[in-house]
C-alpha cells in the first residue's frame, strides 16, 4: 500500500469542496472516464475506440447532471438559510 505522509481523506474532501462547481464536476467526471474506459473494454468486450466515445458519452453525462444537481441543491440551501433569519411574519410585534 502506497503510504503519503500527511494525507488524509478529510483534507482530501475539505480541498475538493473548496473548488467551484465546475471544477467539481469535471473532476468527478474525470473519475468516471477513469474507470469507465477499462470497464467497458475489459469486461464488456469493446474496442478502444467504442470504448472510449461510450466512456466519454458517459463522463459528459454525468458532468451535466452532478454540475445542474448540485446548482439546484446549493440555492435551495442557500434560500432556506436565508428564509431562517429573523421573526416570522406573524410573530414581529409580540
Amino acid at each position: 500500500m502506497v503510504n503519503f505522509p500527511n494525507f488524509s481523506y478529510a483534507e482530501l474532501i475539505i480541498r475538493f469542496r473548496q473548488y467551484t462547481l465546475m471544477q467539481q464536476a469535471a473532476i468527478a467526471g474525470m473519475l468516471v472516464l477513469l474507470i469507465y474506459i477499462p470497464y467497458s473494454y475489459f469486461l464488456l468486450r469493446l474496442n478502444i475506440v467504442e470504448s472510449i466515445s461510450m466512456a466519454l458519452y458517459s463522463a459528459i453525462l454525468f458532468i451535466v447532471v452532478y454540475y445542474f444537481t448540485s446548482v439546484i441543491i446549493t440555492r435551495k440551501t442557500k434560500k432556506m438559510a436565508s428564509q431562517s433569519l429573523g421573526p416570522k411574519k406573524g410573530l414581529r410585534h409580540k
